[in-house]
């Protein structure tokens, strides 16, 4: 098992930024004379206090990894939330980036049926974001203690974070980009590709009656989900239970 932190500059930032992958090795990456097989992989987002490192820290990601002979990519998206921001860097257009980076210097394959995508809490925002606008690259999508009512959020207090640096001086997202209903709505509307859906979180998450709000929106609107809920707090160990459930999902 690899371990690889990548620095590139990104077009996308204007700047050198890292994103962390971990790579199953293979024997025929060892033999210059065998082709190395394309493997399947999934970019997992990380929460709003957490960077490209924390999976690999605070959960066992590498052995779920090996086990399942796929590959994750973990990129680094500061506060953002996983979107373009009013007065900051575009984050959404970063990850994209990311996603397709990795493909053309990493054995992974292109393939969308071999291309997954996962994340928590402000990362669960952005995987569902992910499902609802680029479903073409993505075949399933698992978000877990998802930051489901991004409205809640806006004025939410922790250390740096700004939620009008992220939408700019609207009082309401409703209607917009940052609306993950709108999202849905519209992928509905105009038929977009929409990856196949697991959604969990926790009873005794803070979030949960959000979740519960948005798992009903979705079956109301009859979007097939894989839904779980459970005990389980906004923790990393309900967190490193619910990475391994998703990657077993997405290698099944």
């Amino acid at each position: 098992m690899a371990l690889i932190s990548i620095n590139h500059h990104t077009k996308t930032l204007g700047k050198h930024h890292s994103f962390k992958v971990i790579l199953p090795e293979e024997d025929a990456q060892y033999n210059t004379g065998k082709e190395v097989p394309l493997l399947k992989s999934v970019m997992i987002l990380h929460g709003l206090s957490n960077d490209d490192t924390v999976y690999t820290r605070y959960t066992n990601i590498e052995r779920f990894a090996n086990e399942a002979r796929i590959a994750v990519i973990m990129p680094s998206a500061d506060h953002s939330f996983y979107l373009n921001m009013a007065h900051g860097h575009s984050y959404y257009d970063y990850i994209l980036e990311v996603h397709d980076y990795a493909r053309q210097i990493l054995p992974l394959s292109k393939k969308r049926e071999d291309n997954f995508i996962a994340g928590h809490s402000m990362g669960g925002y952005g995987t569902i974001k992910a499902a609802f606008t680029e479903g073409d690259r993505f075949q399933k999508a698992c978000f877990m203690s998802s930051a489901a009512n991004f409205q809640n959020l806006l004025d939410y207090d922790w250390f740096d974070f700004s939620g009008s640096a992220i939408i700019g001086d609207r009082e309401s997202i409703e209607g917009t980009e940052f609306d993950l209903k709108f999202l849905v709505n519209r992928a509905l509307a105009e038929e977009y590709t929409v990856p196949e859906l697991y959604m969990m979180c926790g009873t005794e998450d803070v979030l949960y009656p959000d979740n519960l709000e948005f798992k009903s929106f979705l079956e109301e609107k009859g979007i097939p989900l894989k839904y779980e809920d459970g005990p389980g707090d906004h923790d990393w160990d309900y967190w490193n239970t619910g990475i391994e459930k998703a990657i077993q999902w997405f290698v099944e």
